[in-house]
C-alpha cells in the first residue's frame, strides 16, 4: 500500500502544479513544485508581411442625353450630352429608332470634360426616339443613354389663294405663311419658264409669325406660274410651296383725288381763274416707250375728269406710248422744262409760252399737252419748243409717240369735244383743248 502512494506522489511531482477538485466542485489550491523551472528559449524574429492594395471594382460608365428641342425635316436637330468620365476623344454614336430596329445616324468624339454634340438632319417627319452610346454596338457599348423622343415637324410653305386676276401696277403680291415659322428667314419667289427652268422674281423675309409677302412684277399683262422656296440652304434641304397662277391684266385703273394748294405750289397762285378746290388729281396707267405700264398723274378741272378718263381708256387700250406724265410742279411750274422733259401734262396757271400777254388755256385745267418732244410747238414768236424736239418738225417720218389724225389719242380727245392744235397756222402738235 505504501508503494502505491509513493508512486502517486512521484507522478504528481513530475506533472507540476495540479489542481485537485473537491467533492463540492471548488478548485484545490495550486501546488508549486520545488524543481527549477526549465530555460526559456530565445524568441525568433518573424518578418512583417508587405500589405497588399485593396481591390476596387472597375469604375462604372454612364452617358447622358439632353432633351433636344422640337425640329422639322431638313433642319439640323442638335443632340448633346456627357459621359461619366471626363475623357476627351471617347467615340460616341447616335441611334434612331425606326420600326423594328435602332439605326446608326451619326458619330462624334467627346471634347474636354467628356461632353459631346451631334447635329442630325432628318428627312422624315414624325416623333422619333433617339439614344446615344459609348461605342459602336449595343452589345459592346460601355454605356447607353436613355432614349429621348423628338418631334420632327412637317415644314410647309403655304400660299394664299390668288385672285382670279389683278390689274397692272396695283401692288400684286404672293402672300402666305411658313409653318413652323422661322422669323427672318429669306424666301424667294420663282417663275416657271418651262423645260424645268425657274427664274427668280423677288426675295423677302418672313415675320415672327412666318407670314410673308413677295411682290410680283406687275408692269406687264402676263400669266405667271410661280412658287415660293427657302433660300440659303442646300438644294436637298430646300422647301417648296405649291404652284400658284398669277394673272395680270393691263388696265387704266384711274383714281381721282381732291387737290389742295400744297399740291400745286408752283402752278397755282392767287388770281388764277381756277382754284385748287375746283381741280382734281387724276392718277392713271399708261404705256411707256419701254413697252411697260407706268403710273402717271394729271391735274385737271373737276368737270374735265370724266372726259379724260374716257379718252385715256381707248388711248391706253391702243398702247399709244407716253414718255412720262407728271404734274408741272415737279418742274417748278416751268413749261419750258416740262416740254424739254417730254412730259405730258394739263393744268398750269401761266402765260402762253412765247406770248407773255395771253393767259394759257392750261390755266383753266382743260387743255392737255402730249409727248411734247415728239410733238413740238411753234410759238407766236416764231420759236419752236422744245429745242430738243426740232427733229420732229418733219411729220412725214413716223416715229413712236408722234400724234397724227389717225392716232388713238387724237381720235379719243376729238371724240370728247377737244380741238387739236395741229390745225392752227402756227402748229401745236402736242396741244388739245375744248372747242
Amino acid at each position: 500500500m505504501k508503494r502505491v502512494v509513493g508512486v502517486a506522489v512521484a507522478v504528481l511531482l513530475s506533472l507540476g502544479s495540479v489542481g485537485v477538485a473537491y467533492a463540492d466542485g471548488s478548485p484545490s489550491p495550486s501546488v508549486t513544485p520545488t524543481a527549477s523551472p526549465p530555460e526559456t528559449p530565445t524568441p525568433t524574429a518573424t518578418p512583417t508581411p508587405t500589405p497588399k492594395p485593396a481591390v476596387t471594382p472597375a469604375a462604372a460608365w454612364s452617358i447622358t442625353l439632353d432633351q433636344p428641342a422640337a425640329s422639322w425635316e431638313d433642319k439640323p436637330t442638335v443632340f448633346a450630352g456627357k459621359i461619366s468620365q471626363p475623357i476627351t476623344g471617347s467615340y460616341i454614336t447616335l441611334w434612331q429608332r425606326v420600326p423594328g430596329a435602332w439605326v446608326l445616324r451619326a458619330s462624334t468624339r467627346t471634347t474636354a470634360g467628356g461632353v459631346y454634340k451631334f447635329s442630325f438632319v432628318s428627312a422624315y417627319t414624325g416623333t422619333w426616339a433617339f439614344r446615344t452610346m459609348i461605342g459602336v454596338k449595343a452589345e459592346t457599348a460601355l454605356a447607353i443613354s436613355d432614349y429621348r423622343t423628338v418631334p420632327i415637324q412637317d415644314r410647309k410653305i403655304l400660299i394664299s389663294t390668288p385672285a382670279s386676276w389683278y390689274a397692272t401696277l396695283t401692288g400684286v403680291s404672293v402672300t402666305g405663311r411658313m409653318v413652323p415659322a422661322e422669323p427672318g428667314k429669306e424666301l424667294a419667289l420663282q417663275e416657271y419658264l418651262g423645260s424645268g427652268v425657274w427664274r427668280l422674281l423677288n426675295i423677302a423675309t418672313m415675320d415672327a409669325g412666318g407670314n410673308f409677302r413677295l411682290r410680283v412684277p406687275d408692269d406687264l399683262p402676263k400669266t405667271r406660274t410661280v412658287r415660293v422656296v427657302t433660300r440659303s440652304v442646300a438644294q436637298s434641304a430646300m422647301e417648296y410651296s405649291g404652284l400658284a397662277t398669277i394673272v395680270i391684266k393691263a388696265a387704266l385703273n384711274p383714281k381721282v383725288y381732291a387737290v389742295s394748294a400744297a399740291m400745286v405750289p408752283n402752278t397755282y397762285r392767287a388770281g388764277c381763274p381756277v382754284k385748287p378746290s375746283s381741280l382734281r388729281l387724276l392718277q392713271l396707267n399708261y404705256w411707256g416707250f419701254d413697252g411697260r405700264v407706268h403710273r402717271g398723274e394729271l391735274i385737271l378741272r373737276d368737270a374735265a375728269v370724266a372726259k379724260m378718263i374716257t379718252a385715256w381708256t381707248s388711248t391706253f387700250a391702243s398702247k399709244f406710248p407716253i414718255r412720262q406724265m407728271r404734274r408741272v410742279d415737279v418742274f417748278g411750274g416751268s413749261d419750258i422744262k416740262s416740254m424739254a422733259a417730254d412730259n405730258t401734262s394739263a393744268f398750269n396757271c401761266r402765260r402762253v409760252t412765247g406770248d407773255p400777254y395771253s393767259l394759257s388755256p392750261h390755266s383753266y385745267g382743260w387743255a392737255i399737252d402730249i409727248n411734247t418732244v415728239e410733238n413740238p410747238y411753234l410759238a407766236a414768236n416764231g420759236v419752236w419748243y422744245p429745242s430738243n424736239g426740232l427733229a420732229y418738225r418733219n411729220r412725214s417720218v413716223v416715229r413712236p409717240g408722234m400724234l397724227f389724225s389717225s392716232s388713238a389719242a387724237t381720235k379719243a380727245l376729238i371724240g370728247q369735244g377737244y380741238f387739236w392744235g395741229a390745225g392752227w397756222a402756227k402748229p401745236d402738235y402736242q396741244h388739245f383743248e375744248p372747242k
